[in-house]
């Protein structure tokens, strides 16, 4: 069964002399934030504030002022990433299974049964990993756009969670490797002015990644239209 995922980007008013200046818009956009992308009466989470910190938002609490969490992005990457991230891995292990094999194989001082030991020890490894990382990842990965924000999360056994201002985006870039093509897949980079607030969102349908640059590209022109 497909699902149908709808992206909302922002749409400026056509009379361009109302539009309000960026210093009138910020109070506006900070509770627009905190209404898209955290859930309200719960205790905030401590490394909240550094993703928030990382993507030069900021988070606004209800009339008492107490703290919310944020809350996970809304939607996964394609099933076919799985997949994609399996072969990746399966890849890297055929190259350092035989590598380090045949290193402690020539090496006079180490007995044989070494070799075979690493040999067997590394192959076990590869398969939990190859196993167990692809579901957790596809678990864990991801990602929304909104009239307000990119938002993502990513990772496995280390994981992260990046939230960026629509209002704040300079570059949105899509790439897909051979691999990635092969399954049909692409990475949408989105960046700001600082290098710590890069979203990457892989794992897409190449038609989902493409329909997001394109309208976030002009979601982001808009944007800086109504701040100047």
């Amino acid at each position: 069964m497909k699902s149908a995922v709808q992206v909302v980007f922002l749409r400026s008013s056509p009379d361009l002399a109302r539009r309000p200046t960026a210093r009138a818009l910020a109070p506006r956009r900070a509770l627009c934030l905190a209404e898209h992308m955290t859930v309200p009466g719960t205790p905030a989470d401590p490394g909240a504030a550094g993703i928030t910190g990382t993507a030069g938002a900021t988070s606004t609490g209800g009339a008492t002022g107490a703290a919310e969490a944020l809350r996970p992005p809304a939607h996964q990457v394609s099933p076919r990433a799985k997949t994609w991230w399996t072969v990746r891995g399966a890849i890297r292990w055929v190259v350092v299974i035989p590598v380090v094999t045949v290193v402690l194989a020539v090496i006079p001082a180490v007995p044989w049964f070494v070799a075979v030991l690493a040999f067997l020890v590394l192959a076990a490894g590869a398969a939990a990993h190859l196993i167990v990382m692809p579901r957790f990842r596809y678990a864990f990965h991801r990602w929304e756009i909104n009239p307000v924000a990119v938002y993502s999360q990513a990772g496995w056994l280390t994981r992260t969670r990046v939230l960026i201002p629509v209002s704040r985006v300079q570059v949105i870039d899509t790439v897909a490797g051979p691999l990635e093509r092969a399954f049909g897949l692409s990475t949408v980079t989105v960046t700001t002015a600082s290098s710590a607030g890069t979203v990457r969102i892989s794992g897409l349908p190449t038609e989902t990644a493409q329909s997001i640059a394109a309208g976030l590209t002009v979601s982001a022109a808009e944007d800086a239209d109504d701040a100047t």
